[in-house]
């Protein structure tokens, strides 16, 4: 989850050339994410009377978001005239990016546990999934996405490369601490996430197979292409991670470590490119959702895709209360 200044030796047009397309497409990034994340944001607040847990998740999802998106202004700015901003605003900003990309894996994490949920346990769930149940947990998750973030905090510097001072160095007191943030932030950030994400889909799909009705639902479809879009962004960047941690257990002056350290220093354009990319690209889903990309950010289809998902959760829970029902009543006999 790194934005990176850092050059090396490569070819001085070539970086200039990478640094000029990253900032067209953050800047493309944020002309699309900001104003979509703000319409769901106000879509829910404001249009919807009633919140189930699927559209609660999806509001902090969209807050996390927007969040991530506001602050990437300065960081385009800084990718051709290096960073003017100071290293206290360098820490903050880079703390906020890292608290809202957790939570928007924790909250797309928590909308797949939902829906294993309804369709597994349908009686159990009825608890969890009432609306007071779900402003309980949310401040946890947010908690815990501010937890995780604090180690960037203590080792974020402004570096001077190529006589520019980047936003982009970290300064770590050891090999271990080093190894132990990659290892962390994977883990934390992606490996466990999609586990549960794997694990949740899997019971979902075979539960639904064995259902009498197989028609695939619109929101069953708009939450699975969240989660394949997390996977899509999110990837890159923690294969980055892998590479990195790959080049502190080699020897620093071999050309293995080298070649590992240039792909580490241009991967983390794609990566990080991705990584606000996946900010940005809920909306445009939402939007699709609603057949119509020229009509999918009106308020009124707004409200119509999260309400259908929202009956749509209701229908599925009573379907599978139902089959619940029946399977209990054959047993009997």
């Amino acid at each position: 989850m790194e934005l990176s200044n850092s050059t090396g030796e490569a070819d001085p047009s070539i970086i200039m050339g990478v640094r000029v397309a990253t900032s067209i497409i953050f800047g493309a990034i944020c002309l699309i994410g900001i104003p979509g994340n703000s319409i769901v944001i106000w879509v829910i607040l404001s249009k919807m009377k009633r919140r189930p847990s699927t559209i609660l998740l999806i509001l902090n999802l969209a807050i996390a978001d927007l969040v991530v998106l506001i602050t990437l202004p300065p960081w385009i700015y800084s990718i051709t005239n290096g960073w003017v901003f100071g290293e206290p605003s360098c820490k903050v900003l880079t703390y906020l990016i890292y608290c809202n990309l957790y939570g928007s894996v924790f909250f797309i994490t928590l909308m797949s546990v939902d829906r294993f949920m309804a369709v597994i346990y349908p009686f159990a769930s009825q608890r969890w999934r009432k609306e007071t149940s779900v402003c309980k947990v949310v401040p946890v998750v947010w908690a815990l996405a501010f937890l995780f973030a604090v180690p960037v905090i203590l080792v974020k510097r402004v570096q001077i490369i190529d006589g520019q001072p980047t936003c982009s160095a970290h300064k770590y007191d050891s090999e271990a601490q080093h190894i132990g943030s990659l290892v962390v932030e994977t883990f934390i950030g992606f490996v466990i996430p999609l586990t549960v994400l794997a694990i949740c889909y899997t019971h979902v799909a075979r539960r639904v197979s064995q259902m009498t009705f197989k028609s695939k639902n619109r929101s069953e479809m708009l939450i699975a292409s969240i989660v394949i879009a997390f996977v899509i962004c999110w990837l890159p960047s923690h294969v980055r991670n892998v590479i990195e941690f790959a080049s502190l257990m080699v020897d620093p002056g071999s050309d293995a470590f080298s070649v590992l350290a240039h792909i580490s220093k241009f991967g983390s354009y794609v990566s990080g490119a991705l990584a606000f990319i996946s900010s940005a690209i809920n909306p445009l889903l939402y939007a699709f959702a609603a057949k119509s990309l020229r009509n999918g950010f009106r308020s009124s289809v707004m409200v119509k895709v999260f309400e259908q998902m929202a009956q749509s959760t209701k229908e599925e829970y009573t379907m599978v209360r139902c089959n619940t029902t029946k399977v209990e009543s054959i047993q009997d006999l």
